[in-house]
C-alpha cells in the first residue's frame, strides 16, 4: 500500500477515498474517509477501511467506474456514517487482508528555494474531508519526473513510440519560419512562416490520436529562374492520425507502434494570396506549367511509419523509425498543364532525447528519403532528396506547460509533408512550439495577496513578471485622445502562463510618420495578436524576484500593408515591499522592415487601499528618440474591476506602440476585469 505522501508514479495522480468498512455485526464503522495517491500498482478492495476520526463529517467516494491512475475522477457525496465499534487491526475496524493506509503526510512545500528538512512533507494531524480539499493538496503538490509528458516527437518528421496516457490529451500550437526569411522571396514582414496546431489523445493507453492543421501562404523564399514575378506559393494541410503501440510502454525499456495519417493538402501557386491582391489570379504565374496564372490542387496524401523506442538510460530515449509519406508527383493537369511534384517517398529517421532534470529534455533527428520521390526543390525547379535535420531543446515550465525551440530545414507541419524541406530552397530554419497537457499537475504557489493580483495585471507600457493564477479571466478596454483604440482577452492555463487569447485595435495618428509606424501602426489599420506570457521564477514561490517572459504574433490587416511581426519581450519584477514594485522590462519587435528595440522602466506603488502610481519609461536604443513615458493612475475599485488613466507620448500601449513616440500626448483610459 503506498504512503499518503507523494510519491513518483507512471501516470498523473488522481486522488480517491478508502470506504468505510462495516464493523462485525452490521453496525457501520465511524471515522472520516483517509485519502491516497492512486497508481496503477495499487489495486483498491473493497471493504478498505481507515483510522478513525470526527463523527458525522461527508464521506466522499468516486463513481463507479472512476478507479485508475490513468481515468479522471468524478465525485459524489454519500451519507455520513454513524458511531460504531471499531474492532480489528490496531482498532481501526480493518480485517485482515484489508488495504489500511500509512500515516498521512502533507505534500512537500511548494517553495523550490527551501532545501532540506523544510521542503520535506511533515506529519499532518487529519486528512482531507472532502475532494475539495483533496484538490487543494493535490494542487500543493510540487511535480516529479513521472509526472512530465514523454518526448511525443523528435521534431515534426520523426515520431517517437511514446504516447500518451489513456483520456490523457495535449494541445501544442507551433511555427516554422526560414532563417532570414524576409529577405529574398518576398515573404515581407517577419518572413516565410507556417503555422500549425495539433490535437493528440489517449484513447487507451496503447492507442492514440490525433488531429492537425497548418497553414503557409507567403511567396516562394528563392527567386524563381525565368520569372520575372515572384510565384505565390499556399499550403493548406488538414487531417487526423492514428498510432497504435505494438509492443511495449512507456515504462518498458522497449516500446513498437505503428503511425498512419490521412490528409488534406491544399496546393497553390501563382495568383495572389495577399489580401490587397487576393482574388487575382494572373497576379503572379505558377511553377507548374506556363499559363502564367494560378494553379490549385487539393490532394489526398497520407503517410506511415514505425517508431521503435528504446530506452538505454533513465534520461536518455533512442528512436529509429522507419516510414513513408504518399504525395503527389504532379500538379497543374486540367489547368495549363501539369509539372512534377514531390511524389512519395521511403524514408530512415533515427533521433534521441536527453532528458538530464524532469523539466529540461534536449532531442535531436535525422531523417533521410530514399525515394523514389523527392523531397526539396530549388529556384531553378530542379527536384532532389536532402536529409531533415533537427535539433531542438523543450522546456517544461511543469507538466501543463511547455515551451520549445528548434533549429531545422524542415517545412511540413503534418505526418505526411514532415520530410518536405522549405519550397525552393533547402535552408536552416527554426521553430516554435507551445505545449498545453490538460489536468497535468500545475506549479504550486502561495495564494495572491490583493496587491499581487493587481500586479499580475501588467502595466500599460511596460509590463510585469506575474501572472494570475490558473482559471483566471483577464479583459481589457482600452481608448485614448488621439483615437487609439485596443482590447484584450487573456486566460491562465497555469500558475506559471497567461494565454493571450487575443488583443485587437486600432492605431491612429502617430507622428511623425516612419516606415515602422506607416507598416504597423498604420491609422484605421486593424491589429490583432495572440501570444502568451510565462513565468520562470517568482517571488511567490520563493525566488529573490519574478522573471518571466512573453512572446505575440500577429498583422496590420490594413490593404496597405498586411505585414506582421513578431513582439518579445523579457519581464522582471521585484517586490521590494508591500507598497513598491521595480520592473525591467527589454523588449524588441522583428520585422521586415527593421527591429526596433528596448528597454522599459517602470514601477508600481500603492498609494491607498484602491489607489497605484504607475510611472513608466521606454529607453528605445535602437532610435533614442522614439524614447517614451507614461504616467497612470490605477483605481482598484473591486477586486475585479479596476480602472486606470494616464498620460503619455508612447504610440501606444500595444506591442510595437511601446517602441514609438508621438508627438503628441496622448491621455486615455483602461477598463480591466478580472474573474
Amino acid at each position: 500500500m503506498a504512503s499518503l505522501a507523494h510519491q513518483p508514479a507512471q501516470a498523473q495522480p488522481r486522488w480517491q477515498t478508502i470506504p468505510l468498512a462495516p464493523a462485525p455485526g452490521g453496525q457501520p464503522a465511524k471515522g472520516l474517509p483517509q485519502w491516497q495517491r492512486v497508481t496503477a500498482s495499487d489495486p483498491i478492495r473493497p471493504g478498505a477501511s481507515t483510522p478513525g476520526g470526527k463523527q458525522g463529517a461527508p464521506i466522499w467516494q468516486p463513481l463507479p467506474g472512476a478507479v485508475g491512475a490513468a481515468k479522471p475522477l468524478v465525485w459524489t457525496p454519500v451519507a455520513p456514517t454513524a458511531e460504531g465499534d471499531k474492532p480489528g487491526i490496531n482498532g481501526s475496524g480493518a480485517r485482515p487482508g484489508d488495504l489500511v493506509p500509512q500515516t498521512w503526510n502533507k505534500p512537500a512545500s511548494a517553495n523550490p528555494f527551501q532545501s532540506g528538512a523544510a521542503s520535506q512533507a511533515k506529519p499532518m494531524a487529519s486528512p482531507p474531508t472532502s475532494a475539495a480539499e483533496a484538490q487543494a493538496l493535490l494542487d500543493g503538490l510540487k511535480p516529479t519526473a513521472a509526472d512530465f509528458t514523454p518526448q511525443l516527437r523528435l521534431g515534426a518528421a520523426v515520431p517517437t513510440a511514446q504516447q500518451l496516457a489513456e483520456q490523457q490529451g495535449q494541445v501544442s500550437v507551433f511555427q516554422m519560419a526560414p532563417l532570414g526569411g524576409a529577405k529574398q522571396g518576398g515573404g515581407g514582414g517577419t518572413g516565410n512562416q507556417n503555422y500549425a496546431a495539433r490535437l493528440d489523445a489517449g484513447l487507451t493507453d496503447q492507442l492514440q490520436i490525433s488531429a492537425f492543421y497548418s497553414v503557409a501562404d507567403d511567396p516562394l523564399y528563392a527567386p524563381i529562374t525565368g520569372k520575372t514575378v515572384q510565384p505565390a506559393n499556399f499550403w493548406e494541410s488538414y487531417g487526423g492520425a492514428l498510432q497504435w503501440r505494438l509492443l511495449g510502454s512507456n515504462t518498458t525499456p522497449w516500446a513498437l507502434a505503428l503511425a498512419g495519417s490521412l490528409e488534406g493538402w491544399s496546393v497553390g501557386s501563382g495568383g495572389c494570396n495577399s489580401a490587397s491582391c487576393k482574388g487575382q489570379n494572373n497576379a503572379s504565374p505558377n511553377i507548374f506549367n506556363n499559363s502564367g496564372s494560378r494553379v490549385q490542387t487539393t490532394n489526398l496524401v497520407g503517410s506511415l511509419s514505425l517508431p521503435l523506442t528504446w530506452q538505454a538510460l533513465p534520461s536518455l530515449a533512442l528512436t529509429f523509425t522507419p516510414g513513408v509519406s504518399f504525395l503527389p508527383s504532379s500538379q497543374g493537369s486540367g489547368q495549363g498543364g501539369s509539372g512534377p511534384f514531390y511524389g512519395t517517398n521511403g524514408s530512415v529517421a533515427a533521433g534521441a532525447s536527453w532528458r538530464p532534470i524532469p523539466s529540461l529534455t534536449l532531442f535531436g533527428s535525422g531523417l533521410m528519403p530514399v525515394g523514389p520521390g523527392n523531397n526539396s526543390f530549388n529556384g531553378n525547379l530542379d527536384f532532389a532528396r536532402v536529409p531533415i535535420l533537427t535539433a531542438g531543446i523543450n522546456w517544461a515550465l511543469n507538466p501543463r506547460i511547455a515551451l520549445e525551440g528548434q533549429l531545422t530545414n524542415g517545412w511540413g507541419a503534418t505526418p505526411a509533408t514532415a520530410l518536405l524541406a522549405l519550397p525552393s530552397d533547402n535552408r536552416l530554419g527554426y521553430s516554435g512550439r507551445f505545449v498545453f497537457t490538460p489536468g497535468a499537475l500545475d506549479t504550486p504557489q502561495p495564494a495572491m495577496t490583493s496587491r499581487q493580483r493587481s500586479l499580475a495585471l501588467g502595466g500599460l507600457t511596460v509590463n510585469t513578471a506575474l501572472v494570475p493564477p490558473r482559471g483566471i479571466t483577464e479583459l481589457w478596454a482600452n481608448g485614448d485622445s488621439q483615437g487609439n483604440g485596443f482590447g484584450y482577452i487573456g486566460y491562465s492555463l497555469s500558475n506559471s502562463f497567461q494565454l493571450d487569447v487575443y488583443t485587437g485595435g486600432v492605431f491612429n495618428n502617430v507622428r511623425p510618420p516612419s516606415d515602422l509606424a506607416t507598416t504597423y501602426a498604420s491609422d484605421g489599420g486593424w491589429n490583432y495578436r495572440y501570444g502568451g506570457k510565462a513565468i520562470a521564477m517568482s517571488q511567490l514561490r520563493g525566488a529573490p524576484f519574478s522573471l518571466g517572459g512573453r512572446i505575440s504574433l500577429g498583422r496590420n490587416t490594413a490593404p496597405s500593408s498586411y505585414q506582421g511581426y513578431m513582439f518579445i519581450e523579457s519581464v522582471s519584477t521585484w517586490e521590494a515591499n508591500s507598497w513598491l514594485a521595480l520592473n525591467l522590462n527589454p523588449k524588441l519587435a522583428w520585422s521586415g522592415v527593421s527591429t526596433p528595440w528596448g528597454v522599459g522602466l517602470g514601477a508600481n506603488i500603492q498609494l491607498g487601499r484602491h489607489l497605484q502610481l504607475i510611472p513608466e519609461l521606454n529607453v528605445v536604443g535602437s532610435e533614442i528618440n522614439a524614447t517614451n513615458g507614461t504616467l497612470a493612475l490605477r483605481w482598484l475599485a473591486t477586486s475585479s474591476t479596476n480602472l486606470e488613466i494616464y498620460v503619455s507620448n508612447a504610440a501606444g500601449l500595444f506591442d510595437i506602440g511601446q517602441l514609438l513616440d508621438n508627438t503628441n500626448t496622448r491621455v486615455g483610459g483602461r477598463l480591466l476585469f478580472s474573474f
